[in-house]
């Protein structure tokens, strides 16, 4: 099976480290470091008892993905659109002990992210309280590349999942439109998933890294290895968005 077929069919690809993307992995991963290294910075983004730096856009990187003048190039590039322009990456780090439980985070919540990885479909973000699932985001991909020398990574994600959750939105909506209500939806489909779909860990060294598709429920896995790493486990996740958000629904 070719790997779009395989992408098609699974909704992630997985790719061994190449000399072009360990170029990038070094050279991000000294920014990754100096990154978590801010106090002020660790004060915006250690969650979860100061186990997960969560470092949503805080990547330096030009809009070609490119950091301190080397180019993100890596397998993943003949699976990925040409005309779109990429955000500054996450870096997220999980440390040692993750996931510990916030003061301000509910006991159901915090289950959740123990028992079921806080797994989730990227661009349904919760709103109110009682956290409504509403479309605001229609990211293009999850491009995960590996930062760090821990040889567990942190991502799992669902095998099939994409189709699942692909229907349902197409259910929920009639196109896609920001700021939908998709709660009862999204809900469904992922207790459908848990009940069907195989759970799968993404081991992510240095250089290493995966594609998902974007409907694809993934989440992070508790610590639970026994060597310490005490950098963590270091990823950088790209995550465009559609220029046209009707190709979220008619793009394969």
């Amino acid at each position: 099976m070719s790997g779009l077929a395989t992408f098609l069919q699974d909704g992630c690809l997985t790719f061994s480290s190449t000399s072009d993307s360990l170029r990038w992995a070094k050279a991000a991963r000294v920014r990754a470091l100096q990154i978590a290294s801010d106090p002020k910075k660790q004060a915006q983004n250690l969650r979860h008892g100061k186990t997960w730096f969560v470092g949503v856009d805080a990547m330096p990187n030009a809009p070609d993905g490119s950091v301190d003048g080397v180019p993100l190039a890596g397998p993943w590039t003949p699976f990925l659109p040409q005309d779109i322009e990429q955000h500054p990456a996450q870096v997220s780090i999980i440390y040692p002990g993750y996931p510990q439980q916030d003061t301000n985070q509910s006991d159901a919540n915090h289950r959740y992210r123990v028992t079921r990885d806080a797994a989730h479909m990227d661009g349904l973000l919760p709103s109110g309280p009682d956290r409504r699932r509403l479309a605001e985001e229609f990211h293009a991909f999850i491009l995960g590349i590996g930062l760090g020398t821990a040889t567990a990574g942190a991502t799992v994600y669902w095998r099939g999942s994409h189709h699942i959750l692909r229907r349902a939105m197409k259910d929920a909506m009639s196109h896609a439109q920001r700021g939908a209500d998709v709660t009862e939806a999204y809900h469904a489909a992922r207790k459908e998933v848990f009940e069907t779909c195989e759970r799968v860990e993404l081991p992510c060294t240095l250089g290493a890294s995966f594609l998902l598709h974007r409907f694809t429920l993934h989440g992070t896995a508790p610590w639970g290895g026994a060597a310490n790493f005490i950098e963590g486990r270091i990823m950088a996740f790209f995550r465009p968005e559609f220029p046209n958000i009707a190709d979220w629904f008619t793009s394969p």
